[in-house]
């Protein structure tokens, strides 16, 4: 980025003039353009150092402010992409408190500018554009008396199937030195990862549409070139653009590189104005005229809920709020003998928002037949809040978390996953 300041620190007006030219050819067409900044705190680019750098950041977006303050609601501000602010350098140490300054900073400076950029559409950055990181109870909504504000997010989920360009196994090893063998998943579609999908824009709704703050996908899509099935491809799009389609307040930008080459997501080739798949091209047209399976349709009620999906920090876990919570269970494997009550942990919220741990002993555990082990809990007499995570903190080799379920006091409405896949799959092929 340094790339495009002078030594004065204001942005070099043949750059400038560059992103001019580029938003004036968008506008033209009636198209909506989001101008942000882009990769900016991306391990080691400027923006990373946080608040040190705030009055840099200031006064880029001071200079873009006024640079385009007479454009009109077809110009929407984005304060920033993918930034990962972390204290002391601690990768599991999210920085909230710096996120929620520069987001705020964004968003005084643009409505101090004057002109149209009072009542400008802006979008603020989630924490990495995460979803699992920004439904924290540390994130914070700037404070905006124009009340024209949206949170940018991006979805990869699953990585090992999204994200991950390698055709084998590979290995990663974190900052304890722990091992992790990443999987390249070439398939999606099993009803676990239908009902993650489903879950997570539910939780977008509740978390921030609900509070009138609307949800830009600014980021999804899937590898192409890694030998993926491409029936699985289609089968993903579809089923994330009707869930964004049939949620109001959510919305879903695909993301091209349009390179066709390794290690990148090719769906539109703009040297010829064609998309390399037409059946993905008609599924996004059937789409745009309403023509899509609605999810809600396979909705059910249920007092249960279950998740197999391990997340990035190898733990299951559950948001449900405010909902009382009756019982936990976890069934895990073992392939050596452990103490299970000390190879993972199972935590939660107590009512002020302090992660609490949940306490449970060998009484707890029942061996199945399948040589699984079902770890059950009784919490109807303990305070849960926001959340349930069972996490490993240590015999990983050993030690797997197949599955957690909760059982709730109430019934409530869920999704028929199996139901879906199977009307989605037909829809699809």
């Amino acid at each position: 980025m340094d790339a495009f300041f002078d030594d004065e620190g204001n942005i070099k007006s043949e750059w400038m003039a560059r992103v001019k030219e580029v938003i004036d050819i968008i506008i033209k067409e009636k198209l909506y353009c989001i101008l942000n900044v882009h990769n900016d705190g991306f391990y080691t680019n400027w923006l990373i150092e946080g608040m040190e750098v705030k009055d840099k950041y200031i006064n880029l977006w001071s200079q873009i402010a006024n640079e385009f303050k007479d454009y009109n609601e077809y110009l929407i501000f984005e304060s920033m992409d993918c930034i990962l602010f972390f204290k002391d350098d601690d990768f599991f140490d999210f920085d909230y408190k710096t996120l929620t300054y520069l987001n705020q900073a964004f968003v005084d400076t643009i409505r101090n500018s004057g002109g149209k950029n009072i009542e400008r559409l802006l979008i603020i950055a989630g924490a990495n554009d995460e979803l699992e990181l920004s439904y924290s109870l540390e994130y914070k909504i700037p404070v905006d008396q124009s009340n024209k504000l949206a949170i940018s997010l991006h979805y990869f989920v699953p990585y090992e199937y999204v994200l991950v360009n390698y055709f084998e196994p590979y290995n990663l090893t974190n900052y304890e030195g722990i091992i992790y063998t990443y999987i390249p998943k070439l398939i999606w579609g099993n009803s676990l990862e239908y009902h993650k999908m489903y879950e997570d824009f539910e939780l977008m709704k509740r978390f921030f549409v609900d509070k009138g703050i609307p949800v830009i996908i600014s980021e999804v899509g899937v590898l192409t070139e890694e030998k993926k099935e491409i029936e699985s491809i289609r089968e993903y799009l579809y089923m994330l653009f009707s869930l964004s389609s049939d949620y109001d307040g959510i919305m879903c930008c695909l993301w091209d590189t349009s390179n066709k080459k390794f290690g990148d997501m090719n769906f539109y080739d703009r040297t010829n104005d064609i998309w390399y798949d037409e059946k993905i091209k008609n599924k996004f047209l059937e789409i745009s005229k309403g023509r899509y399976i609605k999810p809600k349709d396979y909705f059910i009620r249920t007092t249960f809920e279950s998740t197999g999906i391990v997340n990035y920090y190898e733990s299951l876990m559950i948001i449900f709020e405010n909902r009382k919570v009756l019982k936990i269970f976890i069934n895990v494997r073992l392939t050596w003998v452990l103490f299970v009550d000390f190879g993972f942990s199972v935590h939660t919220n107590n009512k002020d928002g302090t992660v609490v741990q949940i306490n449970y002993g060998k009484d707890n555990i029942k061996k199945q037949y399948d040589g699984t082990s079902i770890i059950s809990i009784d919490l109807s007499k303990k305070e849960c809040y926001n959340f349930i995570e069972a996490t490993i903190t240590w015999g990983m080799k050993y030690l797997t978390l197949n599955n957690m379920t909760l059982e709730y006091e109430e019934s409530f409405l869920s999704i028929d996953d199996k139901s879906l896949k199977k009307a989605i799959s037909n829809y699809i092929y």
